[in-house]
């Protein structure tokens, strides 16, 4: 036991020493398509104790939302220049540089974002007993392959991974991923993948089965596939064999499958939770920052853990940069599971 917490202390020891001396200088990974406006709602009682209509007073905070929007303001606090394309209005965009001023992040790049779209909303409504999620999906819906511009293309070309999320959500979503991951392949671009949750195509009418097939007809040209527990069963991916990296994350541990095997495992720390939200793209972001460093397959999980960790227990839902990510390295323990 006293050796297993000396090569932890020790493991831990070297990540922060890698993290701290990384050169993120030049280094781009793109991000897309999606950015919303999040409003969380935080409401201590419990639905239940009230009728059919009720006035509920809530705490409420406005943020900037999306999966690739959250993931690309997490890699930007950590340094890694990160490029959002994506489609709003033009009170979208006013309010996404205000968030942007708001964090200081200097590396996150919004100037692929276009103002000739609808504004996308979600409103999280956190209860005691229960979690309600309203959502207008924007010009996220019907994003494509047109919607990009040669600036877009060249930005791909130099980066060096592409990241596409929300597949699940957007009606264009596999020819989107299909063209983009072929164009980025064919650049020695990187490709990373999270579908998101498979509920919005099964509830068209698709069968589980069809979106399952679906989605895992893309993986040919992705390196990395992010999913959780319940997406993991839903696409059908215990019995996948093919040469893509699945970043299967829990609460308690996430892990790299290769080709059917596990190559790395790393548990989840110990943290009081304050938010539900956001944890799985600031996981993809910590990871994404390790493969761009080229860090151990470990290490890439323990960071993007530590990353998650480190968003959903701070109190303002701040994403982390290398000093804090570094201090919580420091004095975070691991689940015992």
């Amino acid at each position: 036991m006293m050796k297993l917490m000396s090569d932890e202390v020790e493991n831990l020891t070297l990540l922060c020493k890698k993290i701290k001396s990384a050169d993120r200088t030049g280094k781009y990974a793109v991000f897309m398509p999606h950015f919303c406006i999040d409003i969380l709602a935080k409401f201590e009682g419990n639905l239940d104790d009230f009728g059919h209509s009720a006035h509920l007073e809530t705490k409420n905070t406005v943020k900037e939302g999306g999966k690739a929007t959250n993931s690309a303001f997490a890699l930007a606090s950590l340094g890694i220049n990160s490029p959002i394309i994506a489609k709003t209005s033009n009170i979208g965009f006013a309010l996404l540089k205000n968030f942007k001023s708001k964090n200081l992040l200097k590396n996150l790049d919004i100037s692929h974002i276009k103002t000739d779209g609808n504004l996308a909303t979600t409103c999280a409504i956190e209860t005691a007993n229960k979690n309600i999620m309203l959502s207008d999906p924007g010009e996220l819906k019907y994003f494509e392959i047109y919607d990009l511009t040669e600036d877009d293309f060249d930005m791909i070309k130099k980066s060096e991974i592409v990241a596409i999320s929300d597949w699940a959500l957007n009606e264009n979503g596999t020819e989107l991923a299909d063209e983009i991951f072929k164009f980025s392949k064919r650049n020695n671009v990187r490709t990373f993948f999270d579908p998101g949750d498979p509920a919005p195509k099964i509830k068209k009418g698709n069968n589980i089965d069809k979106v399952a097939e679906e989605m895992r007809e893309i993986l040919p040209f992705v390196d990395f596939l992010s999913v959780n527990e319940e997406e993991f069963e839903s696409y059908k991916l215990n019995d996948f064999k093919g040469k893509t990296k699945i970043l299967y994350h829990t609460s308690d541990f996430s892990s790299i499958i290769e080709k059917g095997r596990t190559i790395a495992k790393a548990n989840a720390f110990e943290v009081n939770v304050r938010r539900l939200t956001g944890a799985g793209d600031t996981f993809n972001s910590g990871f994404v920052f390790g493969e761009i460093e080229n860090f151990e397959e470990k290490e890439k999980l323990i960071l993007a853990n530590a990353s998650a960790a480190h968003y959903i227990s701070n109190d303002r839902a701040m994403h982390a940069n290398k000093h804090n990510i570094i201090k919580f390295l420091k004095t975070a323990k691991f689940k015992k599971i």
